[in-house]
């Protein structure tokens, strides 16, 4: 999929695209007087979610996930941050932080499929405070 930004360059990465996309909204005078607004929009659109899963509909489920992405992206907009460049500082993190903890549970001569998520969190914690 391609999207064109007012500006004609075409943007093909998703999160890229959803910020070209609301950039153009925001220029166009569409756009939240504030960053309380915005972050309302990223609570309702979690709602929906949980909605959906209660009623068992995973698709429309999918479809507010699509929702709740393109809200959290504008709250980076609002944050003066890319999306793409957090969600790979989180990706980092994450991959760090995880490796430290399959080191932890192997040390301890654990099977990680064997551990509890409850086992595993306490573990999870104690990497993410380190």
């Amino acid at each position: 999929m391609e999207y064109r930004s007012s500006a004609g360059k075409a943007v093909t990465d998703p999160l890229k695209e959803a910020c070209a996309i609301q950039w153009d909204a925001a220029a166009a005078g569409f756009d939240w007087d504030g960053i309380a607004g915005v972050a309302e929009k990223v609570r309702e659109e979690l709602g929906e979610i949980e909605s959906a899963l209660n009623q068992g509909d995973i698709e429309a489920a999918r479809r507010e996930l699509g929702d709740l992405l393109f809200a959290s992206v504008n709250l980076a907009r609002f944050l003066a941050t890319d999306a793409g460049a957090q969600l790979h500082r989180t990706n980092e993190r994450f991959r760090r932080r995880f490796g430290r903890l399959r080191e932890e549970i192997k040390r301890a001569g654990l099977d990680m499929r064997a551990c509890t998520l409850d086992e595993l969190d306490i573990v999870w914690e104690r990497v993410k405070r380190a």
